[in-house]
């Protein structure tokens, strides 16, 4: 999903930000979203030389710790295994001739 980001300098007012939101959400994939999750969770495991799984297991267990870079990288694995999980049933739907649920759920 892109990033939209302001400072000081360059707030935007209510109305536009809206439009900013609403623009986003037209133009949002979700497979590239899941592919982007891909890469930053591979780059992760070969830093610490784990799969995400592992490293999930380990963290849920207490052995990794607290660090922010940690609960970063569980809040990616728990985004990336949703939309996997949302993206390969909406497949099945479609294949079954359903309509598929919305991504924002």
């Amino acid at each position: 999903m892109p990033t939209i980001e302001f400072n000081q300098d360059n707030k935007p007012s209510l109305e536009e930000l809206r439009q900013l939101l609403q623009a986003s959400g037209e133009n949002y994939d979700p497979i590239e979203e899941l592919l982007q999750l891909e890469r930053q969770l591979v780059q992760l495991e070969q830093t610490y030389n784990l799969t995400s799984a592992e490293f999930y297991q380990r963290y849920q267990a207490g052995e990794m710790g607290d660090e922010v870079k940690f609960v970063a990288w569980v809040g990616r694995y728990r985004l990336y295994l949703r939309l996997k999980k949302t993206i390969s049933n909406s497949l099945k739907m479609v294949l079954a001739g359903s309509p598929p649920p919305s991504l924002a759920a």
